[in-house]
């Protein structure tokens, strides 16, 4: 129904300037709604999505923080289902994770206290809301269990090591016929506490059943597009014969079209909000792909479990835009920064920040996914980036967490972006600067919290956890010194790189034959703030002020 109405005001933008010209100032209204159920409640989960569709015109709804629960809280199925169903009427399209659903969260998914038939109940309502809403895109994901438990105290920490291991050696033995390894393997199973294991293989059997029955609900009509992301992992483990099963069962149905199963997880809510703006605007960015290093044929990164370039092509058609090996017809150049593959490193850094550079120059939008290292920017490259090129001439950056959740983080954020300042609408100045403004804060997030948090910050905030004797898995009673400590650091870290931002003339968007530009004046304020009582990620959310 809403693109039916967006290509009305299409129509009546072209037929009557004067009145919509008029119409258009005088709001900054969003385009569209999209009711998102996100994987929990961390910033990539959140924040990361909801900015992403701030930077199209889209507003991402999300239920109260109270029924997405907290750490090691599950959320709510039923009433997070509730909400669905109450809000489902103004919504224009949904993004549902059924881990959440389903089970309260990436971390409850991983336990196996929650049953198949209870976890079947919570995400009946996807079916629901498709019946009642058939016209609505309604796009879901799940995970692939990951090989490790959650490291939430340092005796699980423990244990996400043995069960890795454990869960990699039973594939190489039982599923693959390799018996060099059943020694190891009967030995960590000898170690490792029965009841840590059966609840374990217990999470994995449950998740798996539900995996199968999303295949089939995208068969019978309930879901319109689905991501199965295979949470982390490695070449050989329990998931690679649970993931041939999913591939199997989609090509069978003659829906893997409408299937995608790649490595990734935290990206995913922002790989689909772009697909919904896509969807929104009509649109399918052409994607033009340079490697930095090592070409993605010749990788498998950490965490993951297939090559690159696979990974690569999935999140692009899955965020709804296409591959073109023709650089000239690109809409967007992503530039991956994938490991060394000369011996001079300055030297290749140098060859890379060039090409960025010669893009630039000639006008094209460079998105740079920085996936080289894990949990953290690649820090010669990104500081000798800031030195030599214009930060807010980058159309979108990331070097979060592992490979694949930079990539759909870069990606779901370049084609959204791309989706709208591509419109020949003509919409009116205030949401340009409204869509504008969301763009350039993210932009400076992401570097200042992929560089200055996880490089800088989160080490230091580490090392004052320990000198309290805390563990900063489970900070316990020390969380608000922590978080204090955070706080004053990764602020003073965000404005080192507002001084790349401040005084910039930016370009908003174009009306016609003319183009809009403002000024980035002030950082207005930094929000900081651990989400949960543990040092690995932090939410980072400033305000910029554009004259």
């Amino acid at each position: 129904m809403f693109k039916k109405i967006f290509v009305y005001t299409l129509l009546v933008t072209l037929l009557f300037p004067t009145f919509s010209e008029v119409e258009a100032k005088s709001t900054n209204k969003d385009l569209a709604n999209l009711l998102m159920v996100p994987l929990d409640d961390r910033p990539a989960n959140l924040y990361f999505p909801q900015q992403v569709g701030k930077t199209a015109g889209v507003n991402v709804v999300t239920p109260p923080k109270e029924m997405l629960g907290y750490f090691t809280t599950p959320g709510d199925g039923q009433q997070i289902s509730e909400w669905l169903l109450k809000h489902a009427e103004d919504a224009d399209g949904f993004v549902i994770s059924t881990s959440m659903l389903a089970y309260g969260g990436l971390i409850a998914s991983r336990t196996g206290v929650k049953s198949l038939e209870d976890a079947m109940l919570n995400i009946e309502v996807i079916k629901q809301l498709k019946e009642k809403y058939p016209e609505k895109p309604l796009y879901v994901y799940d995970t692939i269990q990951r090989l490790a438990v959650t490291a939430i105290s340092d005796e699980y920490l423990q244990y996400y090591s043995q069960i890795q291991s454990w869960a990699i050696l039973y594939d190489q033995v039982h599923n693959l016929g390799m018996e060099e390894h059943r020694e190891d393997l009967e030995e960590l199973e000898r170690i490792i506490p029965a009841e840590v294991l059966e609840d374990y293989k217990a999470a994995r059997a449950r998740n798996h059943e539900v995996n199968k029955t999303l295949i089939d609900w995208v068969d019978e009509g309930h879901i319109d597009y689905l991501i199965l992301a295979q949470d982390d992992a490695a070449p050989h483990g329990l998931h690679r014969a649970e993931r041939e099963v999913l591939v199997e069962k989609a090509e069978s149905l003659h829906v893997n079209d409408q299937v995608s199963v790649f490595p990734g997880a935290d990206e995913v809510d922002v790989v689909l909000v772009s697909r919904f703006v896509t969807n929104l605007f009509n649109t399918s960015s052409k994607i033009h792909i340079t490697y930095g290093g090592v070409h993605g044929s010749e990788w498998i990164a950490p965490y993951e479990d297939t090559t690159f370039d696979i990974n690569v092509e999935k999140h692009i058609l899955a965020a709804g835009s296409v591959i073109t090996n023709n650089p000239s017809e690109a809409d967007i150049h992503l530039v991956l920064n994938t490991p060394q593959k000369d011996h001079d490193r300055q030297a290749e850094i140098d060859k890379l920040i060039g090409k960025i550079q010669s893009l630039i120059d000639e006008g094209k939008k460079v998105a740079i996914g920085d996936v080289r290292l894990v949990n953290r920017a690649d820090g010669p490259f990104v500081t000798r980036l800031a030195e030599q090129i214009d930060l807010t001439k980058v159309h979108a950056y990331s070097g979060w967490n592992t490979a694949g959740n930079a990539l759909g983080i870069t990606l779901g954020h370049a084609i959204a972006r791309d989706s709208f300042v591509t419109q020949e609408a003509g919409f009116g100045v205030p949401l340009y600067e409204k869509t504008a403004k969301a763009h350039y804060e993210f932009l400076l997030h992401r570097f200042a919290k992929d560089q200055g948090y996880k490089n800088v910050v989160h080490s230091a905030a580490n090392a004052y956890a320990a000198s309290l004797g805390a563990s900063p898995w489970n900070l316990g009673t020390y969380y608000d010194v922590v978080n204090d400590f955070v706080i004053e650091n990764l602020t003073a870290e965000t404005e080192k790189w507002y001084n790349h931002f401040d005084g910039k003339q930016v370009y908003i968007g174009t009306r016609g034959e003319k183009d809009f530009y403002r000024t980035i004046d002030r950082l207005v304020d930094v929000h900081v703030q651990l989400p949960w009582p543990r040092t690995f990620e932090a939410e980072l959310e400033p305000t910029l002020h554009l004259k």
